[in-house]
């Protein structure tokens, strides 16, 4: 079976059109999606291409806000320290009566403040402008050889049985040119953003809405004469909300922001109209504004694709998913994406696992994403002050719940299952939970895939794996798990009760490129397994955080995205997870 869709380019003279040599993976997008897929290839040893039709890397903050778990999945990447180097905390918002725009009227968090635990490190999210997240990126993807080809774009797909073969044309200064290149690939990742070609010569369609009497500016300019303390906003009820944020606690330069509602700013993607728009609405004369990085301007939307995956093709990040930033969903939710179709692939190019495995990923992420649309769409009717709410007062009509700081109001989100620990796949099928014996329905499951299980102090097959520092091998080298968790690698913990017996033959049957074990006692009287490294949990916490239950085996399996695979309760429940996702 064989389906092609191209789109009309300048006429070619077949002689410019270049035959490149197969290759296992083509990624078109080097934005975060894409290039958290790259890194992970990378590491798990396959080669691919990264292409993108822009002629040099983004400028701006755009996609800045970053939650908790993906701060997790950037130390299993090993860029942890990079990119805690370059980040800085959400500033605190502050709100300015109008007309006057100086005399502050109300201040509080974007979201509610949330401590650090030994399984949860990172507390609350933190700020870093894309441009930098990207360029970490890049350096990281630099140290396997691998350059990004900007100025190249995708125009043409062609699936057969055996591989996709995608047509490349040179762009310069934005337009295609007639010279070409054939790739024939054995897989395509989408990851070309909300305006991208790759859904659309996927033939995929884009579901949703559009909100089309609202528009949102965004920029990053330099300002003086404003505060870097604070995330200063000002507001008309029913209308608009301007805003500035300070990109770091030192300096000039702020991420800008005007966001309507029956209020469509269009007219504002203009330098000097921005400028203009904002010291007379706020009232801020003594402003003076500086350079521009960038400004942009965004219509609303709320859309997905109907599946993830079409033949060979997989489509990550906006390619898919589009929404308001309200929550900072975006960008987090465009890398998880991306770890989660990478290992897949991975294991399926290797030769480990069937091409069954890759229909999961579409399976797995479509559930979660609509979700994540439902409360970031909810959000979205906080970006203006509401009508009948003077800023900074009680609402009149709501008897004060406006102003309640448990619940999500104007620029205050307040919705836990923003931070993503609650994501699940406890309803996949390649997930094996053998612990927990109780009857569950996979429609409840689904429906709880996004906000997840919170509270309730319990782990299950196709949770996030939490952290637990405190770990220490026989030289009395500490670690943590999430130093041990990597992109390429199923981890197996053993949590070995005194005097158990371990199928060491059973063991044996796990593919040892792609699988690492350890045994993990709180005695430190450990069975002795060849090439099996013992850990003490000196301190109880991977105990805790993993609900082992005490005298008996617990085995957990965590996947190369950092989500438990299985918890089984003894070697041969190891081995029927396997079989879910490797080949038999």
């Amino acid at each position: 079976m064989t389906s092609k869709r191209d789109f009309t380019l300048p006429s070619t003279d077949p002689s410019n059109i270049a035959m490149a040599e197969p290759i296992p993976v083509i990624i078109a997008g080097a934005g975060p999606s894409g290039l958290v897929a790259a890194l992970t290839l990378a590491q798990n040893g396959i080669k691919f291409r990264v292409i993108d039709k822009v002629e040099k890397p983004h400028v701006g903050s755009r996609g800045f806000g970053i939650q908790p778990r993906t701060c997790e999945l950037f130390q299993m990447l090993g860029i942890l320290e990079d990119f805690q180097s370059k980040i800085t905390q959400i500033p605190t918002m502050r709100a300015y009566k109008l007309p006057g725009g100086t005399v502050p009227v109300k201040t509080w968090d974007l979201y509610a403040k949330t401590g650090s635990w030994p399984d949860r490190p990172f507390g609350n999210g933190v700020c870093l402008s894309q441009d930098q997240l990207e360029e970490i990126l890049r350096k990281h993807l630099g140290e396997y050889g691998v350059v990004v080809e900007y100025g190249k774009g995708l125009v043409g797909i062609e699936q057969t049985e055996t591989a996709i073969i995608t047509r490349v044309t040179t762009f310069k200064d934005g337009k295609p040119t007639a010279d070409q290149e054939l790739i024939t690939a054995q897989y395509l990742i989408g990851a070309d953003g909300a305006k991208g070609v790759s859904r659309k010569l996927l033939g995929l369609t884009f579901q949703g809405e559009t909100r089309d009497a609202d528009g949102m500016i965004w920029g990053d300019v330099e300002i003086d004469g404003l505060t870097t303390d604070f995330w200063n906003i000002w507001g008309k009820p029913g209308a608009y909300t301007i805003m500035a944020r300070p990109i770091a606690p030192e300096g000039k330069k702020f991420g800008i922001g005007i966001t309507g509602q029956n209020f469509d700013p269009i007219d504002l993607a203009n330098e000097e109209k921005a400028k203009e728009f904002i010291i007379n609405e706020t009232g801020r004369e003594d402003l003076k504004f500086g350079k521009f990085t960038w400004l942009s301007y965004f219509k609303p939307n709320m859309r997905m694709v109907n599946k993830f995956q079409e033949g060979r093709a997989f489509i990550a990040g906006d390619a898919g998913h589009v929404h308001p930033p309200t929550g900072a969903q975006g960008l987090n939710c465009s890398v998880q994406d991306a770890a989660n179709i990478s290992w897949k692939l991975a294991l399926v190019i290797k030769g480990l696992a069937p091409p069954s495995l890759l229909g999961t990923y579409n399976t797995e992420r479509w559930p979660i994403i609509a979700h994540m649309l439902q409360a970031t769409s909810s959000l979205y009717t906080h970006t203006v002050p509401k009508p009948t709410t003077p800023i900074g007062q009680p609402s009149a009509t709501e008897t004060g719940k406006e102003d309640d700081d448990k619940k999500s109001g104007w620029f205050r989100w307040r919705n836990n299952a923003l931070e993503m620990y609650g994501i699940n796949y406890r309803f996949s099928d390649i997930v094996l939970e053998e612990r927990d014996t109780q009857p569950v329905d996979r429609e409840n499951l689904v429906a709880r895939a996004y906000d997840g299980y919170e509270g309730l102090g319990t782990l299950l097959a196709g949770d996030r794996a939490p952290q637990a520092p405190g770990l220490v091998d026989k030289d009395g080298k500490k670690a943590s798990l999430f130093d041990l968790f990597k992109p390429n690698l199923h981890t197996v913990l053993i949590f070995a009760p005194d005097g158990v017996f371990l199928d060491a033959e059973g063991m044996k049957k796990w593919p040892a490129s792609v699988v690492q074990s350890f045994i993990i006692t709180e005695t430190g009287k450990a069975p002795v397994v060849e090439d099996v490294l013992a850990l003490v949990d000196s301190e109880g916490y991977a105990t805790n955080a993993y609900r082992v239950i005490d005298g008996e085996l617990n085995i957990i399996v965590v996947r190369p995205d950092g989500f438990v695979g299985a918890i089984v309760k003894d070697i041969e429940g190891v081995n029927r997870y396997f079989a879910k996702v490797f080949s038999t």
